[in-house]
């Protein structure tokens, strides 16, 4: 506790509680400013430690446990842009709109955007007990964008292969998958047969799986070299 004035004022971690619902909505804003349900990097000083967060598909509680898990999944996202679109106080507290984008840090560097909103409900000590984030986006559509590199430009072997494979380009997805293909299935393949050779024993079908692998990684490698050639 810190005195103020001559009473006491709870603190935490990221700063003393809002006093009235005027600090309490200031405080939100700066947490936006902070990108904080992306980043987890919000000081959140006007949350009840208990507070509900949730969206259609689930719900917990707890201030530390929220700002753990948008953390986790922040440190996979680049470029982060989010735009508050409306910011408006409402009887229960405030209504946020706003859209948002980033490039997840996978190997094919997919573009996540979407639009959505956040209801802060307040109590009567300014707190925010219920965080509600809403998604206005189709899961469909996300899906598909998630499989998509976000460059136009492919600028590796993940990003040619998954542009390809989205596009249905078959023969471009084969020979992006041929270089990996033919390092993981030819040694454990000549392994196998030799093995087999000096057993004496019948294939298995583990050797008959990478052999199949290994067929097509040099139908990809030959796919690839007639294409830059310009024959297929």
């Amino acid at each position: 506790m810190e005195l103020t004035g001559g009473g006491t004022t709870t603190v935490i971690a990221g700063g003393a509680r809002p006093s009235d619902r005027k600090e309490a909505i200031e405080a939100i804003r700066e947490d936006y400013d902070e990108n904080y349900f992306v980043s987890g990097a919000g000081k959140m000083r006007a949350y009840d430690d208990q507070c509900e967060f949730a969206d259609p598909f689930a719900s917990f509680r707890g201030v530390e446990r929220f700002k753990r898990n948008v953390s986790n999944l922040g440190g996979l996202m680049r470029d982060v842009d989010l735009k508050i679109t409306s910011f408006e106080e409402t009887k229960d507290g405030l209504q946020t709109e706003w859209k948002f984008s980033c490039v997840l840090d996978l190997p094919w560097r997919p573009l996540l955007a979407a639009s959505g909103g956040t209801t802060h409900t307040l109590n009567d000590d300014h707190l925010v007990v219920r965080h509600y984030e809403r998604w206005d986006v189709e899961p469909g559509k996300v899906l598909k964008a998630l499989l998509r590199p976000a460059s136009k430009i492919p600028e590796n072997q993940a990003e040619v292969f998954m542009a390809s494979l989205t596009s249905g380009d078959v023969i471009g997805a084969l020979g992006a998958s041929a270089g990996v293909l033919l390092t993981v299935s030819a040694p454990i393949w000549v392994t196998s047969a030799l093995l087999r050779a000096v057993t004496h024993t019948e294939a298995t079908g583990l050797e008959s799986a990478f052999g199949g692998l290994l067929v097509l990684a040099c139908a990809g490698q030959i796919a690839k070299f007639l294409r830059g050639i310009g024959i297929s």
